[in-house]
Parts: C-alpha cells; sequence; structure tokens
C-alpha cells in the first residue's frame, strides 16, 4: 500500500522503531534510575507547546502523550491558546518548579528563550526545541528550512514554469524559519531559474481572515501572477475563498501550500491548491522525548540537529494518511 497507510499504523511504526532503539540500548529508556521500591523512575518530561489548539501542533501533544508510557516518563502538556512567548517563558519557570528532567518545546524567538533554556540547562534539565531551530538547545528537530525554499522553487518551476511570477505569503518577514525557507528559495532560483520572480512577500499574522485579504489583494496587484506560495499553516485554508473572491478558478495559479491540515486537504482535493508540503516533525515529539531521556542519563549524542523531511501531497495522493515512519528520524 506503500504510502496509504493509517495514521494509527504511521505512528506505531515510528514509536517501534524508538522502543527497539531502547531496548537495544545499554538499559531501557527509563532504566537509568530506580524508585526506592526498585521500580523504574519515570522522567518527568514537559511539553511547553506553542500553539495546541493548533491541529498540527495538537497532533504533536498526542504523539507524546501516547507515548509516555511506553517510552517511560511522564508527559506534561503545556501552552497557550494563542502564539504567547512570554506564556511559553513563564511554563519554563512552572516546569523547573516542578523538577523536570527535560523540556521539549518550540523557540519561535531564540532571544526570548535564551535565559530560560541557559536556566533549564544549568539545572541538569535538558532542552529539545521541536519545529524551530535554537542553538541554544540541547537538540533540534525540524524541517531543514533551507532545503524548503530550494524544494519548493524546483515544484513552482516544475508546475508554473521557469519563469513564472511569484508571491510569498507567511507569518511576518522576521520568523526565523520562513526567512530561511525563502533565502533558500532565492539561492534556488538564482541558480537555477533566473527568469523566475518573487514579486511580493506579504505577511499575514497566521490569521486567516487576514490571509484571505492579503490574497485577494495580491491578486488585484499582480494580475499576471503566475505562482503563489504560501509558507504559513493558516492561509491555505484561506485560499479557495480568496482566490474565489479574486475571481479565480482552481488551476489558474499554481499554488504551493504547507501543512497537511484539515483545511488544506479539502483543498488540495478541490484543486484549489496543487501541493501542500506536509511537515513531518509534528509526528516527532516522541523522538524529541527519547532525546530528552537519553540526555538525562548522559548518553545523549554529539549531533544537535535532526533535519525531518517534508512530503508533498497532491490530490493523486489523496486520502493523505500522514508521513511515513521512515522519515521520522532515529538514534
Amino acid at each position: 500500500m506503500g504510502r496509504r497507510r493509517t495514521a494509527a499504523a504511521v505512528a506505531a511504526a515510528a514509536l517501534g522503531s524508538m522502543l527497539l532503539l531502547a531496548a537495544c540500548s545499554s538499559g531501557a529508556a527509563n532504566s537509568g534510575q530506580s524508585s526506592a521500591s526498585g521500580s523504574p523512575k519515570a522522567y518527568n518530561l514537559w511539553y511547553i507547546n506553542p500553539l495546541p489548539s493548533f491541529q498540527a501542533w495538537g497532533q504533536s501533544n498526542k504523539y507524546f502523550k501516547d507515548a509516555a508510557n511506553t517510552l517511560g516518563y511522564k508527559a506534561t502538556l503545556v501552552g497557550p491558546n494563542a502564539i504567547d512567548i512570554p506564556s511559553m517563558v513563564n511554563d519554563f519557570d512552572q516546569a523547573m518548579a516542578d523538577h523536570a528532567d527535560g523540556i521539549l518545546t518550540c523557540s519561535l524567538d531564540p532571544a526570548a528563550f535564551k535565559a530560560p533554556i541557559a536556566k533549564a540547562k544549568a539545572a541538569g534539565t535538558g532542552v529539545v526545541s521541536i519545529g524551530c531551530v535554537d542553538p541554544s538547545a540541547d537538540y533540534s528537530i525540524g524541517t531543514d528550512n533551507l532545503a524548503y525554499g530550494k524544494t519548493s522553487a524546483d515544484l513552482i518551476a516544475a508546475g508554473a514554469g521557469q519563469d513564472a511570477t511569484v508571491a510569498i505569503l507567511g507569518t511576518a518577514k522576521t520568523t526565523p524559519n520562513q526567512v530561511a525557507q525563502v533565502a533558500g528559495f532565492n539561492a534556488q532560483i538564482k541558480a537555477k531559474y533566473p527568469n523566475m520572480k518573487v514579486v511580493t512577500w506579504e505577511s499575514d499574522d497566521s490569521d486567516p481572515a487576514k490571509a484571505t485579504t492579503k490574497i485577494e489583494a495580491i491578486i488585484a496587484a499582480y494580475p499576471h501572477l503566475k505562482a503563489l506560495w504560501m509558507i504559513e499553516g493558516a492561509a491555505p485554508g484561506a485560499a479557495p475563498t480568496a482566490l474565489t473572491e479574486a475571481g479565480k478558478k482552481p488551476g489558474d495559479l499554481f499554488v504551493l501550500g504547507i501543512d497537511d491540515l484539515a483545511p488544506t486537504l479539502k483543498a488540495v482535493e478541490k484543486g484549489w491548491i496543487t501541493t501542500t508540503l506536509a511537515q513531518c516533525y509534528f509526528q516527532a515529539s516522541p523522538f524529541g522525548a527519547q532525546l530528552l531521556i537519553a540526555k538525562k542519563q548522559g548518553k545523549g549524542p554529539t549531533k544537535t540537529f535532526w533535519p525531518v523531511p517534508v512530503e508533498p501531497v497532491t490530490k493523486a495522493t489523496l486520502p493523505w494518511k500522514g508521513c511515513p515512519a521512515s522519515d521520522i528520524p532515529h538514534l
């Protein structure tokens, strides 16, 4: 069946590979410490999620929670209802007060997270950043953003032409991962597609309503646009309404989205979005837990960044059942 597997099967396969690693190491993942009764001590791991209400991040929470009993840790799940970095920093204090053995988070702003991460590490608490590369953390797991930009350029060149005019829609021009993605895109078109042109890079604050307005404005300003590249997850779901209001029909533009959210996949099915790139790191939260446990046991690897592939999703690959387990890194 190839990649047309159930999400449960994908999760089970990914977890299975991690369990095999744990069993084959010098001890099981939770064997480093024992309680007074002699029973293995469950590690106290916190997941400070940047936005649990967002579908993909909510799924990442579930993967983390579902792996807890088998990998040997107590999962504490926290996170704000809207993007709120000060709230996440405060959650670091709560985790430290709870004597957390490790913290999994997403460093949305590395400068803001530098001090709390340093405090955690000084106390012997490991930190893994998932989805956001942060050199202050012990490890980072996520998309190789430069490679993501290059892949996007190749897809647009193949689908809209090597001389395509392209509009970019993201969260903000200062969002670190998106800055890197655009840098990768620009490097690729300079090297391979010198006639491709980015006509504008707009921001929508990851707000679907703002994305709708921005898309309509882009179409009005650039009537001969060939491709729309969206690099934040809220915009693809807004594309059908915005493109309809702008007088476009499915297929009039090459539209490249991001993530595999339900509204995005629906837009792919209806032809509004040509391709979306599913970021597989959301499924890697149990691997983050495994890294934290290895760090606590003094067996953490020297490698610090673990890139996770993206998977193109098109109408031909629907129904989409999630990234294959082979995409999830393991030690």
